[in-house]
């Protein structure tokens, strides 16, 4: 962003403002006055305009040595966020989307134990397909326990794209297949894992580059929206 534009829509102010905070992500949380300038592209004497007021609210916080550091009120803000989250409404429309595009059934699972527990489920209409409840606990294996063991630690470091996609056949059930990735959070931290499942018959080489295509974007798309670091998911080279 220059000094003279803003994002598309809103207040240039309060985006410019916004922006300073954004400035903070992937740092070590304290910034000097020009290290702030820099990563935002604004003159010094906005963003001292604008970190007064954003100190005077509690969102940042000077320090002796002159540099600044994020404010108690974030905090405050981030645990009324944590509160309210609520996981099921990010997750479910994404698994109704998978099964409207490929026609399969769509889970979310999550690691509990030495386990993968289904924690949200759509059916595929189709009469054939596995048979998973809510609540099942199933062993880390197939395609999603390949997901969840692999990013157990979380995306720590940038990832290129198509390593993040697992596929199984046969492994959990002679003959069902799976494909599968993991969803991250704030942080990089591994929140689950999106499947797609059904029987190997409908999971042939063509169908299965699909079921990847469409399972691969909607995994990075929901970490995305739920916190994940954009910048950690490497689009592979042409």
């Amino acid at each position: 962003m220059s000094e003279n534009s803003s994002s598309p829509g809103g207040v240039a102010a309060v985006n410019r403002a916004l922006l300073i905070l954004d400035a903070f992500r992937q740092t070590t949380g304290v910034l000097s006055l020009k290290e702030i300038a820099e990563t935002t592209g604004l003159y010094k004497s906005t963003v001292l305009r604008l970190l007064e007021s954003l100190e005077g609210f509690g969102y940042v916080r000077r320090l002796e040595s002159g540099a600044y550091h994020l404010g108690p009120k974030l905090s405050e803000l981030a645990a009324v966020y944590q509160e309210s989250f609520n996981l099921q409404s990010y997750v479910v429309p994404v698994l109704e989307t998978v099964v409207a595009e490929i026609n399969e059934s769509a889970t979310f699972y999550v690691t509990e134990g030495e386990s993968r527990v289904c924690l949200y489920r759509v059916e595929t209409p189709q009469l054939i397909r596995d048979h998973i409840r809510v609540g099942d606990a199933l062993p880390l294996k197939g395609a999603s326990g390949k997901a969840l063991i692999a990013f157990a630690k979380g995306l720590q470091t940038p990832t290129d794209v198509n390593e993040l996609v697992f596929t199984s056949a046969g492994e959990r059930h002679p003959d069902m297949a799976a494909v599968a990735a993991p969803v991250f959070g704030v942080g990089g931290k591994l929140i689950g894992a999106l499947n797609a499942s059904g029987p190997k018959t409908r999971f042939t080489a063509k169908a299965l580059k699909q079921f990847s295509r469409v399972i691969q974007r909607e995994a990075i798309q929901l970490s995305v929206r739920l916190g994940a670091p954009e910048n950690r998911f490497l689009k592979p080279h042409a």
